[in-house]
């Protein structure tokens, strides 16, 4: 072999490396690359479990930027009402937090509380302009109803709401006792919903008076509510000293005072309304007993509620159902009880309850409260919708077989929370948007996919197109915690409600949650992990081998492909999972 042909043996054991002549001006090096990163704003998982459809992540992202302001007014984009749900939500957002893989979930409904106040202490706002010509009526001033309406005028509508009752508000005015929602806060989250234009009109039965005939507008919206007591199914229900627990919360609710001090007073049943009786007879000066046949981790009830009723003193008995009532001389002395065992699940997917053989038992009982579940009033609607399962049945934005007719909330079946019948009366005023403008000839058909965030419940915003936060190529996916690189954040105790000490809680009907301070909720804000979303913290920037990212004008960052060469360095030391990594050319 001549010598200009041999090959120089490598050097200490190192292979032939390629050597470019000319400097990266000339030799783009991002060329060899078959991956790209790419900054993507996905879901917060908070945002797809909230069942209103909130952009929590955003309004955090916003209250850490010092934007109190705007962060209110992302909140009352979706939810009309943060200062009541912020009080009595049952928040699974908390659940799904990514946070809770860290430490602790952060207090979403506490800040979410704070901004609501905020609200309430402000000017009234000026209605929007009516820009639509058609009308909506809404029959049902509970929360579906009033968020249905409330939507409806801030799309331009006019709105009329029709509710039976000598006061707005549904089961949150009569159902809801108020030391968990004091009646000045929903007096004043109402009047300020009446303040986008939104009329209400009361002691208004649709069905009676007016007729349904006799409404008059372009489309209807049917949220009534569940007004009607399920029995218990014991022998002698029906005797002196058993009441059902709705209508007790009623009259309290009125302002009813009845003499309960000293008396054993047994609460059946395990769901809110169950909560809301024992601790409210408990403030009566009774004795509550909670007798409820499944176990406490089935209980339908919110697990803080549970907490709390358990804090106060209100005794529980699990496993256990009533079978009949005890009488003596025609008064109430108690009830015949029998054990409980759970076996294979029931259609609502927890282990159904049957009776064992470990025997019976008995409870005394000066008065007992049936607090099993309520159903819906169908009575005025059999001859006009379709109805399933004892509910109106209705479509994904609470169409129903009537054309100008929609439903949702309790009388639709949906989830009996005031969350889910917020997100309802949302979805419907969606929905009627829609077909008002398809019947204008506005709309052709659209994809809804877009409106759900990360596939939860649709975002006015979105429908709307006016998202005020800035979005880097927006991806409608959920990130877990499992995308983001938690190493970066530190640990931080959640700040917890503060409560009204157990004496005063318990002989009084003050609200006894009292929340957190305005610095407290915002430094709660400060713990959101931001999951998603680029909140511009340049560690992108510091790791770029190749610094091939760069500072936009705006205060974005850029990559240049050029010089890229797809080591993902980038997107593995995002805190926060908002760099993705796609195929070259994808």
């Amino acid at each position: 072999m001549p010598d200009d042909q041999k090959v120089t043996p490598p050097l200490r054991g190192i292979p032939p490396i390629a050597v470019s002549q000319t400097s990266t001006l000339v030799n783009h090096t991002g060329s060899w690359k078959y991956i790209r990163p790419q900054y993507r704003d996905r879901v917060a998982p908070c945002n797809v479990a909230c069942p209103v459809g909130i952009d929590i992540e955003g309004y955090m992202n916003l209250l850490r930027e010092g934007r109190e302001e705007e962060a209110r007014d992302l909140l009352l984009r979706e939810n009309p009402m943060p200062a009541v749900t912020g009080r009595v939500c049952h928040h699974p957002c908390e659940d799904s937090c990514n946070r809770v893989q860290f430490d602790q979930p952060v207090a979403i409904h506490a800040v979410e509380r704070t901004l609501g106040d905020m609200e309430l202490d402000a000017p009234l706002p000026r209605p929007p302009g009516r820009t639509r010509q058609e009308t909506v009526g809404i029959v049902g001033s509970g929360p579906a109803g009033l968020s249905c309406a409330y939507h409806l005028a801030r799309l331009g509508y006019a709105v009329t709401v029709y509710e039976d009752g000598a006061e707005p508000g549904g089961m949150l005015r009569p159902g809801i006792p108020e030391y968990r929602l004091p009646r000045d806060v929903l007096d004043k989250q109402i009047a300020r919903i009446e303040a986008q234009g939104v009329e209400i009109r009361c002691g208004m039965r649709v069905g009676d008076d007016p007729g349904w005939d006799q409404l008059g507008h372009d489309a209807v919206f049917i949220a009534a509510g569940a007004h009607r007591s399920r029995d218990a199914g014991m022998e002698g229900e029906r005797v002196p000293g058993i009441e059902r627990g709705l209508e007790f919360l009623k009259r309290v609710n009125a302002g009813e005072r009845p003499d309960l001090l000293g008396k054993r007073v047994v609460v059946v049943g395990g769901g809110n309304t169950a909560m809301d009786c024992a601790r409210t007879a408990l403030r009566l000066g009774a004795e509550p007993l909670v007798l409820y046949r499944r176990g406490r981790a089935e209980m339908p009830a919110i697990p803080q509620e549970v907490e709390e009723a358990d804090h106060e003193g209100v005794a529980f008995v699990y496993l256990a159902a009533p079978t009949a009532s005890r009488s003596v001389n025609g008064r109430l002395v108690g009830l015949e009880c029998t054990r409980m065992e759970l076996g294979p699940p029931d259609e609502s997917g927890r282990r159904r309850p049957m009776p064992t053989e470990r025997g019976r038992f008995s409870v005394r009982a000066d008065l007992v409260l049936t607090a099993i579940g309520e159903a819906t009033d169908l009575d005025t609607l059999q001859s006009h919708v379709d109805s399933e399962a004892g509910g109106v049945r209705i479509g994904r934005l609470g169409t129903t077989s009537q054309a100008a007719v929609f439903a949702g909330g309790d009388v639709a079946n949906e989830p009996r929370t005031v969350a889910d019948a917020l997100g309802s009366g949302k979805r419907a005023a969606l929905g009627i948007d829609l077909y008002l403008r398809r019947m204008a000839g506005e709309l052709s058909d659209e994809s809804l996919a877009a409106l759900r965030l990360g596939g939860g419940n649709v975002s006015m915003t979105r429908w709307r197109q006016d998202d005020p936060v800035r979005r880097a190529t927006p991806a409608n996916e959920v990130v877990s915690g499992e995308q983001m690189n938690l190493n970066y954040f530190e640990h931080a105790a959640r700040h917890e409600d503060e409560h009204l000490d157990e004496v005063s809680a318990t002989h009084a009907f003050d609200e006894a949650n009292r929340g957190l301070s305005h610095d407290a909720a915002l430094a709660e804000a400060r713990r959101c992990l931001n999951c998603g979303v680029c909140n511009e913290c340049e560690l992108c920037l510091i790791f770029c081998p190749d610094l091939a990212i760069s500072r936009r004008t705006d205060g974005g960052f850029e990559i240049d492909m050029n010089y890229c060469k797809g080591c993902g360095v980038c997107a593995a030391e995002c805190p926060r999972g908002a760099i993705t990594m796609t195929q070259e050319g994808l």
